[in-house]
């Protein structure tokens, strides 16, 4: 990021021997490690076009590579790094406006946003809708108000996101931009269940893991359906969607929610083995793992571990949760804990939850399409 550094105002240094010496010293670093890994890759194609750059002037070259590298990061869950190399990319950019320019607030509003950073979120969000306006690129002004709607929803105020993504999915499906309509769809699920619209949740999930084209968007989406479908107490198609989910090439990030609703799933099933497991796996990553993650794992565990009858284990983690969501601006999953935890504390001395593993539902005619599809994807996946 310092030989970026270098371009950030569209001149070179009047020590070109010196830039051409940082070049090729950085390049054969990266090349002097071993094993090659990803990040290296990406590392090496940045210092391959800065010395294009070098030669050329030609600074708007180094945004690709940036970007791709901001994007591997935030899928590692290395919110921090990705930050920076956004930061940097921007100092590129000297006034202009382009598609770059757009996708880097973009991304830089979803990173703020898994931080927990919601106010810098909105302002970088709304920065990519003026800018994707000024240039005509009707596709990014989209993406910017479904990302809007997204803080709102983290925010608390679910109703406000749901008119939010109608707005979208109606003006996407008007502009017959299926990427768009993809998100908005996937988002609108969301907010559905945690409106206690699980049967709608479900559909528009699905519906949404079928209409992406990027694998890790159709993980996330199928994750969802499985929790979705495990609130409705369908829990052997939960399974079978969070196992399929999990099992897809997933980014660790996706991977982390995953197996967050595995231990809640274990839980339920009275299944102490599976839950353990699922525990040890998070506790490895939870330093990594961004602010509304953090919170909904300590939810999750907290309640699983009231559920075998440790409940003031279960209460000090349901504790932590209040925390880190008050301290995030977390507002729906504060609710959430507040509740468990009380309910937690007026039983205490009771039996709080039967010691049998919850009963599978029959599912509503609705959802059988859904589910038969599911047991299609888990035959075919085998």
């Amino acid at each position: 990021m310092r030989l970026v550094d270098q371009f950030a105002h569209d001149r070179l240094p009047p020590q070109l021997a010196a830039v051409a010496y940082q070049i090729r010293a950085t390049r054969d670093f990266l090349r002097g490690l071993h094993p090659p890994t990803v990040e290296g890759n990406h590392l090496l194609e940045i210092v391959r076009v800065a010395e294009g750059v070098r030669d050329d002037r030609k600074v708007r070259l180094l945004w690709p590579p940036l970007l791709a590298f901001a994007f591997w990061l935030e899928n590692q869950l290395r919110l921090a790094e990705a930050l920076d190399v956004l930061a940097t990319g921007l100092s590129l950019s000297h006034g202009e406006v382009g598609e770059e320019e757009v996708a880097a607030h973009l991304q830089l509003g979803r990173v703020l946003r898994l931080s927990g950073r919601f106010p810098e979120a909105e302002e970088s969000y709304a920065e990519a809708g003026r800018l994707a306006s000024r240039i005509g690129d009707a596709h990014s002004a989209l993406l910017s108000r479904i990302g809007h709607a997204k803080v709102v929803y983290y925010r608390g105020n679910l109703p406000e996101s749901e008119r939010l993504l109608l707005w979208v999915l109606k003006d996407a499906r008007r502009a017959a931009d299926a990427d768009a309509e993809a998100r908005a769809c996937h988002d609108l699920a969301t907010t559905h269940h945690l409106m206690g619209r699980l049967a709608s949740a479900v559909q528009l999930a699905f519906e949404a893991f079928r209409a992406y084209e990027e694998q890790p968007r159709r993980t996330r989406a199928l994750s969802d359906v499985g929790v979705f479908l495990k609130e409705l107490g369908h829990y052997s198609a939960a399974k079978q969607a969070l196992l399929l989910a999990l099992h897809r090439d997933a980014p660790p990030e996706s991977q982390a929610r995953t197996v967050v609703e595995l231990l809640d799933l274990a839980a339920l099933m009275q299944d102490r083995i599976s839950f353990e497991r699922w525990r040890r796996e998070i506790t490895g990553v939870y330093d990594r793992l961004p602010p509304d993650e953090r919170a909904e794992f300590e939810i999750k565990l907290g309640y699983g571990l009231a559920c075998f009858e440790r409940r003031a284990e279960g209460e000090k983690h349901l504790r932590r949760a209040i925390a880190l969501a008050e301290e995030g601006g977390l507002g729906e999953q504060a609710f959430r804990a507040e509740a468990l935890l009380r309910d937690v504390q007026e039983n205490c001395g009771k039996p709080w939850l039967s010691a049998v593993p919850a009963a599978e539902v029959e599912p509503a005619p609705e959802l059988r399409t859904t589910i038969e599809s599911l047991e299609v994807l888990a035959s075919e996946a085998r």
